[in-house]
């Protein structure tokens, strides 16, 4: 899983959490009812980039790039130490 920040350019969203598949699964602070079940198309997301998406069978691009991502586990990938 990956997290997506974004530049502030005054959108509602900032960060997008997208899975294994490129699907996005969380979109914070605002919108989650907008983007999330977005499919990233971009295989390798890198600071700078504009990414592709698929929504409701559209494509296009995002108009605000990436500032940065982050890898980071799902709760499913998080093990509890006994």
């Amino acid at each position: 899983m990956q997290t997506i920040y974004f530049v502030d350019e005054g959108q509602d969203f900032l960060q997008w959490d997208i899975n294994e598949e490129g699907v996005v699964t969380a979109c914070r602070p605002f919108q989650g009812w907008v983007w999330c079940g977005t499919k990233v198309l971009n295989k390798d997301i890198k600071r700078g980039d504009y990414l592709k998406i698929e929504r409701n069978g559209i494509k296009s691009t995002l108009v605000h790039p990436v500032k940065k991502v982050k890898e980071v586990k799902a709760c499913s990938e998080i093990t509890m130490a006994t």
